[in-house]
């Protein structure tokens, strides 16, 4: 028996492909918009490994799908990658952990190869994440020849843009200094005349190289939808709020936890009004404080802000309940704003549900 999350107009489910690991599909223009496939762990590629658990579970809601996906290696030290992926509404959400089998290190790691099938109309990318206080530069890519995007250091953010609109944006996730990861890293984004392939190594340590033994996380998301997708309008009731978070947390970086808990507060101080809020935030930034993240003897660990939008986005719609609706407003001069990460955002929650496929 195997499952399957669904959605207004898309579904995500384990590809029929012995070279893909999961498809994402729009069910309205039957297309393919994503193939998620597979890793390599110490030049070993995870088709080899044995799938130990693979658990879809939705929400009461039927608005969040959680997807816990386990492959093994039968030999050796048993390494492992598992996989925590949430769905809500279009955007899919991905935590890898990577764990060496006993007496084992390792060496040699690239993530998944996403392939985006079909004909773009428009590649853009945001090459890395900025300095604190400096902008986010978004950039167009020639469609010119194979190689998009060569380079040891990992990009922020690809979006690409289909000839009827549909976008479809790939973040490296909030953690921005896990992606660096270790060694002759490499990133490359590459096109052919079946679509546009992403490809992610992480880790690449010479033999000769002392290596400690350890795990190794890392994070991604995607969003897609029309770039002419219409934005939820405040109506008579609703509740718009705009908090002042350097006044009342000394910080305007989502992630820290001074932060994160009075947007909570804020949130929380609504469940007994009545009607729909919207919430009015500062733009995604870059941060170096390592506290942020519960790693305060790092001093400085490079990272950003939107996926903790995200989780404030799910949770406060959990916590409203009885069919209201939270939104995310972001500035008018945010990058983020037109991307389907913040259109996501912007608008109210649809479908991510379960099913047998």
């Amino acid at each position: 028996m195997s499952f399957e999350s669904f959605g207004d107009g898309w579904k995500f489910s384990g590809a029929s492909s012995s070279s893909a690991a999961w498809s994402l599909c729009d069910t309205r223009q039957g297309q393919e918009l994503l193939e998620i496939r597979y890793a390599t762990v110490n030049n070993t590629p995870e088709q080899d490994a044995i799938c130990e658990k693979c658990r879809f579970h939705g929400k009461l809601d039927n608005t969040e799908t959680a997807i816990e996906s386990l492959n093994v290696y039968p030999f050796g030290g048993e390494s492992s990658i598992l996989r925590n992926m949430t769905l809500r509404g279009k955007l899919l959400e991905v935590r890898m952990d990577i764990k060496p089998g006993k007496g084992e290190v390792i060496r040699d790691l690239e993530l998944e190869e996403l392939f985006f099938p079909g004909e773009f109309a428009k590649a853009e990318i945001i090459r890395s994440v900025p300095e604190p206080g400096q902008k986010w530069q978004l950039e167009e890519l020639p469609l010119t020849g194979e190689v998009l995007y060569e380079s040891s250091q990992p990009f922020a953010v690809l979006l690409l843009t289909t000839g009827d609109n549909m976008q479809i944006e790939l973040g490296s996730g909030g953690d921005w200094w896990r992606m660096h990861g270790a060694g002759d890293t490499f990133w490359s984004i590459k096109r052919t005349d079946d679509g546009i392939t992403v490809r992610r190594r992480v880790v690449a340590i010479a033999a000769e190289e002392a290596v400690e033994r350890r795990p190794w996380r890392f994070n991604y998301y995607v969003a897609w939808g029309k770039k002419t997708q219409m934005r939820m309008l405040v109506a008579p009731g609703d509740t718009v709020i705009t908090p002042d978070l350097l006044r009342a947390a000394q910080s305007e970086c989502f992630q820290a936890p001074a932060v994160r808990k009075q947007l909570r507060k804020s949130v929380r101080q609504q469940q007994e009004n009545s009607g729909n809020v919207q919430m009015i935030l500062p733009d995604v930034k870059s941060c170096d404080d390592a506290g942020h993240l519960e790693r305060p003897g790092k001093k400085q660990l490079r990272h950003w802000d939107l996926d903790e939008l995200f989780a404030l986005y799910s949770w406060a719609n959990r916590t409203l309940g009885e069919n209201r609706i939270f939104t995310i407003e972001l500035p008018e001069t945010s990058i983020f704003r037109n991307l389907p990460s913040g259109r996501y955002l912007a608008n109210p929650p649809t479908a991510a549900m379960v099913r047998e496929s």
